[in-house]
């Protein structure tokens, strides 16, 4: 093989270690309540339904009451504006990390009723 040949998978090898490294420091699990609690990692996805009765929209700030798959509730709080759909959503992930006994977001991705789902759940 050529000099120039080694030299390019060398590199190319490399390069892919570099882009998987990154991708795994900065991959985001998700969780439930319980191991959010646990978890010391600086950012992770929480997913679960709003408590509606719970939301509060205060200057800069969102705050409402998410419950897990399990049952379990974490207070989240959000610095940022509402986002457009906060009144119609139902479920939410919430991206950040537990800071004491409050989910600390710093993004939030809902999921809001398709216009296309019939209401009535469909019975297998």
């Amino acid at each position: 093989m050529k000099a120039g040949a080694i030299v390019t998978v060398v590199l190319t090898v490399v390069g892919l270690c570099a882009v998987v490294f990154a991708f795994v420091k900065n991959s985001s699990p998700y969780v439930t309540v319980a191991q959010a609690k646990e978890s010391d990692r600086p950012s992770v996805h929480l997913a679960g339904d709003i408590d509606k009765s719970t939301v509060s929209v205060g200057r800069g700030t969102v705050s409402f009451v998410i419950t897990d798959e399990q049952g379990a509730t974490a207070h989240v709080v959000f610095a940022g504006p509402p986002p457009a759909n906060m009144g119609e959503a139902t479920k939410v992930v919430a991206i950040g990390a537990m800071k004491g006994e409050v989910f600390e977001a710093h993004k939030l991705l809902l999921k809001c009723p398709s216009k296309y789902e019939s209401e009535d759940s469909p019975t297998s």
